[in-house]
C-alpha cells in the first residue's frame, strides 16, 4: 500500500526449465496481511484497491507472456489466500488421503465458502469452471489409503484427478536439497535409478491431469494447496 510497491513484472523470476517463471514469496509478504486491515480502517481503499482484487491486477501486469497461472496457497483463510480466490478461474483442492485430513479440508471448504460469500456482496466475482480434487502425499501400497482413495472416486467420481502425487523418500529429498526430480536422477547411484524413474513417471501423469483443465477452460488456475505453508 506504500510508495515501495513494485510492478510484477520486477519480481517474476526465470526457472532453469525453459518456458517458466517463478514469483517467489517470503515472510515480506505476511506485512500484506497486517497492513490491509489497518488501510481499510482508514477508509483510503479505492474500489480497485480493494484487498480482493490485488492478486488478480498484479496478474493481469503479465498474463501476455504466460499460458498459465498457477497459485500456491497455504491451508489459511487470510487476505492472500482471499485475493488468489479472486483471481482464480479454477480450484484443484490438494487431500491427504486419511480420514481426519478429509474431515479438515472439509471444514476448510465450509469456512471457504462463508468467505467467499462475503466477499461477492463486496463486489467480488468468483465464477470457477471446475473444482478437483488431487490426492496427495499418497502410498500406492498402503491398503487404508487405497481404500479411501476408491471411496472419494465413489463419492467425488471424475471430480478426483485421475493420478496421485505419490509419498516418496525421492521427492522429500529433492526438497531438502533444493533440486527437482531431474536433476537428483542424475546423481542417484544405479541402485535407486529405477526408483527415481518410477516417482517421475507419477508426477508426469498428476501434471498431465492437471494440463487436461488447462484445456478445457481459461486460465489462470488456482492451485489450493492443504500441504503447504508457503505461498
Amino acid at each position: 500500500y506504500d510508495d515501495l510497491r513494485v510492478s510484477m513484472q520486477e519480481v517474476v523470476r526465470p526457472t532453469y526449465f525453459s518456458g517458466i517463471s517463478i514469483v517467489p514469496g517470503n515472510l515480506e509478504l505476511m506485512e500484506f496481511e497486517h497492513q490491509t486491515p489497518r488501510h481499510m480502517m482508514e477508509g483510503r481503499s479505492r474500489p480497485e484497491d480493494l484487498f480482493f482484487r490485488r492478486v488478480a491486477r498484479a496478474i493481469a501486469e503479465v498474463d501476455q507472456d504466460f499460458d498459465v497461472v498457477v497459485i500456491d496457497c497455504p491451508p489459511q483463510l487470510g487476505f492472500l489466500t482471499m485475493g488468489a480466490l479472486n483471481a482464480a478461474t479454477g480450484r484443484v483442492v490438494t487431500v491427504h488421503p486419511q480420514m481426519v485430513d478429509i474431515a479438515s479440508m472439509s471444514q476448510f471448504l465450509l469456512m471457504t465458502s462463508d468467505l467467499i460469500a462475503v466477499i461477492e456482496e463486496a463486489g467480488g466475482k468468483l465464477d470457477y469452471d471446475f473444482l478437483r480434487f488431487l490426492v496427495t502425499r499418497h502410498d500406492p501400497r498402503d491398503v487404508p489409503e487405497q481404500e479411501i482413495v476408491a471411496l472419494m472416486r465413489d463419492v467425488f467420481d471424475s471430480d478426483v484427478l485421475a493420478a496421485t502425487a505419490w509419498k516418496s523418500t525421492a521427492i522429500a529429498n529433492a526438497g531438502l536439497t533444493k533440486q527437482s526430480l531431474y536433476e537428483l536422477l542424475m546423481q542417484n547411484p544405479q541402485t535407486r535409478l529405477k526408483k527415481t524413474k518410477t516417482v517421475i513417471s507419477a508426477e508426469k501423469a498428476k501434471t498431465e491431469d492437471v494440463n487436461l483443465l488447462g484445456a478445457k477452460f481459461d486460465w489462470p488456475m488456482l492451485v489450493f494447496n492443504n500441504t503447504s505453508t508457503t505461498m
